[in-house]
């Protein structure tokens, strides 16, 4: 591994990402707050909560922590890695805190691929695991959105002026998994696009952006590809992640319910689908917004969403929903992803001592390495 991919990891660049990160979401919030609320509105909501509501909500949020890695495991499991469970939990687990703290939550995989390499499992391995994993949770949440406009068409009138977002988020999240499920399925759609790619490459001003990513593009249609072969060869295994990812996201949504009635507003449980599915929409409403954790317009539909559900209530409080769920889903599983992260690197720091290797540098990247390990043993 180069000193630049170790550095890219180091406590320091971390550290900055963090504070970069925690800085922008903060500021965010405190803005929508103060332009948009009344402060003593929400530290009244605060002062008046229902603790037995909150410590549920609370559960909620670790239950969905403990449930998140299980996939991970058993598509690991399944691809028959030389890697402990409790490894791979943890592992699976980071992925709250490095998509937290960058654009598009795009740094958990990265982070996960690197982790699996230092404690010996190779990247076309782990590559697969997380592509795999990737696909069960975007059929998943794809899903819940789906559900969400069938049969709840109101909640696109709850957002009002956040009518472009909605199209945008929507279209951005259908087509991100039509467009894997072709790559997946088509070895004439992935190589049509990389002769498109390569047109466009042939462009001067485009050149020196398109032409470096072209082998990238063609490694991931490749692991995608992969992935998806090894999702129809394992089909109990796909099947058992499939519901309980379903499961998972099923509670993580379920937060939202457990808040408004920390918050005392009226709501029975026969309509803890509708908050689910509100909670989806704004979701996915998001997703395409580059800020860490969404920043920004997440706040924006969560604040509509929460006064539409509860019917009634102010802007305050649907501002003081939104904020105790940021706490939670964002600020509190960053936080807890953390201290796994640390565990993690004391393991990884461990394991790499037991076989007199320096901590950053993983046993096996490529497999023609690992081959070239072994001959010099044989040796």
């Amino acid at each position: 591994m180069d000193k630049k991919e170790k550095n890219k990891y180091s406590f320091k660049s971390l550290l900055g990402k963090i504070i970069l990160g925690l800085a922008i979401t903060i500021f965010i919030l405190l803005l929508i707050i103060f332009l948009t609320t009344d402060t003593k509105n929400i530290i009244q909501a605060f002062q008046g909560i229902n603790i037995s509501y909150l410590f549920v909500a609370i559960g909620l949020t670790l239950l969905y922590f403990i449930l998140s890695p299980i996939t991970t495991c058993i598509l690991t499991r399944t691809k028959k890695c030389d890697i402990g469970m409790l490894d791979t939990y943890l592992i699976a687990n980071t992925e709250h805190f490095f998509n937290g703290i960058t654009p598009f939550a795009t740094g958990g995989q990265p982070f996960q691929v690197y982790s699996y390499a230092r404690l010996g499992v190779k990247t076309a391995q782990s590559t697969g695991i997380l592509m795999m994993n990737f696909i069960i949770f975007m059929a998943v949440t794809n899903l819940f959105a789906i559900l969400s406009i069938a049969i709840y068409p109101q909640l696109i009138v709850a957002t009002g002026n956040l009518l472009p977002m909605i199209i945008i988020g929507f279209t951005m999240n259908f087509l991100t998994f039509g467009i894997i499920i072709l790559l997946a399925c088509s070895k004439k759609v992935a190589n049509f696009l990389v002769k498109l790619l390569s047109l466009l490459g042939k462009i001067k001003f485009l050149s020196k952006f398109i032409l470096p990513a072209i082998p990238a593009f063609q490694k991931y249609c490749e692991d995608t590809q992969t992935a998806f072969k090894d999702l129809l060869t394992h089909k109990g295994s796909t099947l058992i992640c499939f519901v309980i990812k379903a499961i998972t996201m099923f509670v993580y949504y379920a937060i939202t319910f457990y808040i408004l009635k920390a918050f005392n507003i009226e709501c029975s449980y026969k309509d803890i689908f509708f908050v689910i599915c509100g909670t989806s929409f704004a979701i996915t409403t998001c997703v395409f917004i580059p800020t860490p954790g969404g920043s920004g317009g997440i706040e924006f539909a969560f604040t509509s969403i929460f006064v539409y559900i509860a019917s009634g209530i102010s802007s305050d409080f649907g501002a003081s929903g939104m904020l105790l769920w940021r706490m939670l889903t964002y600020y509190g599983l960053m936080l807890i992803s953390f201290f796994d992260y640390l565990v993690l690197e004391k393991r990884t720091n461990k394991y790499a001592k037991t076989r007199g290797l320096f901590a950053l540098e993983p046993p096996c990247l490529q497999e023609d390495e690992c081959s070239k390990d072994e001959n010099l043993n044989q040796n």
